[in-house]
């Protein structure tokens, strides 16, 4: 395949980054490996013991030379899921069909790829779902666990390289998962499997002492910028990291300036490993605020040098937002947020956990914004960085919520923790993400009902993730049976709208506990949902409400009396318009997906449903500021 080279004609310049793997973190120059690839599965388990990985078997496997395992190689495209329409082409020619991809468990990708002036360089996946093995040249670069979030690997690069990928991925509940399902078929809310590269994979040009990552914490008064610096040089000395920050932009509008408002330097110190960490300290006050209505971001220049000589640069950017709780009120920049969120399900057309265009990401942002919503909640799934930067860009809030598991096991626990890491450490730029979703609904966690280590455990993790990643509101488990969360947010899809006004009422008098058994079986007999908000004695009557799942117009497991969507949508917002208490809500759904149809739009994104009116009419007092 021939590398695909993506350039920029001013780095400076926010709004030209769209067509990078990360938008938020590049590089220059990045080379892009998407497109046909080949893949073969290996339903035996004999590819490694075979040695399929060497360049010689990945040559003769690339030009069909190898008969594999009863299969020859297929086309597929990455990066897309093999589930996706996007690789109809794989399903005709295997016989393997998106339902029956998950049976094989194991597949191969391979591809070879020339770049003319790169011996080293850093080889990035975005995301390959389950655990990923891989070799270059025959030599294995590293494995690694996760559906949601990258990896990369330091290398040298031949004249012509050969990739293999070794994709394996099963039914297991233990895996952090989300909403694919965990048996043989899409069940209930629960859909398809993804399997396989379905997030960019590229290279970047690197030398041998270079920037590992790019992190930042937002304190409050101040914002602590972390550089992680690696060497492969006998002698590590004389490095520094020079960071320049730029005046703030607004997407359309040309403030592109080229001259940084502020510069920092400092020497970096390495230690035995040849690892070495800077850390800058910067006022908060020196940067504009983010907010829908005005989304500011500054963009950022971080520069290795060794003695005068620039040996490493990547490009970022930076927006401050102050989201806080304030005598029980939710504020962003120290005013009343009233969010008014749709579930958004993550799911597109054509690529299934990606859309078949990338342009799709801002479209559906402006989609959502049109309709009145000024956020969503990202359900059960990590989404692209692409999508985080269309929603940085235009002034989008969003919910990060990490996907399930569905084996409460403590294993589980510490596993979801270490795939969160993950998630912050490359999603912690984005000013967008306001809110960190730890578990939803008890997914994994229906052992707390009995016992008290698993509530420790829970209550342990909320407090852990409050003291790494400070800045964003925490939900311990999202919906209901919370132990200690930052937003009593409340899941209900209740018929009747007397019994939702009532139930309101109840939740802005003080009531967080209710019986739990008789709820949680008629949940289970899919009559009603809707449960206890906290679990016995972890009542918090001072945390902020919020309605973080209704509607569900569309949906026939939980029907509403509303004989169309304009009808109920408006019967929800005219109850909740009588409790200003209750601090917004989160829509069900965004779009039909696959057995849901209870979406404001379809599938293919056509609206079903103006709702923005509705919303000016029935809440113009809580969201209109």
């Amino acid at each position: 395949m021939i590398p695909v080279l993506l350039r920029l004609k001013n780095p400076i310049n926010i709004d030209d980054r769209h067509h990078f793997p990360r938008p938020d973190l590049l590089r220059l120059p990045t080379y892009n490996l998407n497109g046909q690839w080949v893949i073969v599965p290996d339903r035996k388990n004999r590819g490694t013991m075979l040695q399929w990985y060497t360049k010689t078997n990945v040559q003769k496997i690339l030009h069909q030379w190898y008969n594999i395992d009863e299969f020859e190689s297929y086309p597929v495209i990455v990066p897309f899921p093999l589930e996706a329409d996007k690789n109809n082409e794989f399903h005709a020619q295997s016989g393997i069909t998106p339902e029956k991809v998950i049976s094989h468990k194991r597949y191969w990708y391979f591809c070879s790829f020339s770049i003319e002036d790169i011996t080293t360089g850093i080889l990035h996946f975005g995301a390959c779902d389950y655990k990923a093995t891989v070799w270059l040249n025959g030599k294995l670069l590293g494995t690694h666990e996760g559906g949601y979030t990258p990896f990369s690997f330091f290398t040298h690069f031949e004249d012509t390289n050969y990739l293999a990928v070794l994709v394996e991925d099963s039914l297991s509940p233990s895996q952090v998962r989300g909403k694919q399902t965990f048996l043989n078929k899409p069940f209930m809310v629960w859909y398809t499997n993804i399997t396989g590269i379905w997030q960019d994979v590229w290279v970047e040009k690197v030398g041998s002492s270079y920037i590992r990552s790019v992190t930042c914490q937002r304190t409050g008064s101040s914002v602590r910028f972390i550089i992680d610096v690696v060497t492969s040089e006998n002698i590590a000395n004389d490095f520094r990291v020079e960071l320049f920050i730029y005046a703030s932009q607004v997407h359309g509008k040309k403030s592109a300036l080229k001259t940084p408002v502020k510069t920092y330097r400092d020497i970096v110190m390495f230690d035995v490993f040849k690892k070495g960490q800077v850390i800058f300290e910067v006022p908060e006050s020196l940067f504009a605020t983010w907010s829908p209505q005005y989304p500011a971001l500054h963009p950022l220049q971080i520069v290795l040098k060794k003695g005068t000589k620039e040996a490493d640069c990547v490009y970022s950017y930076f927006g401050r937002r102050d989201i806080e709780i304030k005598n029980g009120s939710i504020l962003l920049n120290k005013k009343n947020l009233y969010q008014r969120l749709l579930l958004n399900q993550g799911y597109y057309p054509e690529g299934l956990y990606r859309p078949g265009d990338s342009s799709m990401y801002r479209t559906d942002i402006e989609l959502m914004k049109s309709m009145g919503f000024n956020g969503c909640r990202i359900h059960q799934k990590i989404e692209d960085p692409k999508f985080l930067y269309w929603a940085d860009l235009l002034g989008f809030l969003v919910w990060e919520e990490m996907p399930s598991y569905y084996l409460p096991l403590p294993k589980n626990m510490k596993k979801l923790y270490t795939q969160l890491q993950e998630v912050m450490k490359r999603d912690c730029m984005h000013p967008s993400i306001i809110t960190l979703v730890l578990y939803n609904e008890s997914w994994g966690l229906y052992s707390m009902f009995f016992s008290k280590k698993v509530r420790d455990s829970l209550m342990a993790l909320y407090t852990r993730v409050k003291s790494d990643f400070p800045g964003y509101m925490v939900i311990d488990n999202s919906g209901f049976h919370h132990v200690k969360s930052d937003i009593a947010d409340i899941h209900h899809y209740l018929k009747r709208f007397e019994d939702i006004e009532e139930f309101y009422r109840r939740l802005v008098a003080g009531v967080r506990e209710a019986p739990l058994w008789a709820n949680f079986i008629s949940m289970i007999l899919g009559k009603e949902n809707i449960q206890t908000p906290y679990l016995k004695g972890y009542a918090d009557s001072q945390a902020p409400l919020l309605i973080s799942e209704m509607g569900g117009f569309g949906f026939g497991m939980y029907q509403s009396e509303a004989k169309t969507l304009e009808e109920s949508f408006q019967k929800h917002c005219a109850i909740l318009a009588k409790f200003p208490h209750i601090q917004g809500f989160c829509y069900t759904q965004f779009t039909d997906t696959f057995q849901e149809k209870n979406g404001v739009c379809t599938f293919d994104r056509t609206m079903k449903a103006k709702l923005l009116p509705i919303m000016q009419k029935a809440l113009s007092k809580h969201i209109f500021w």
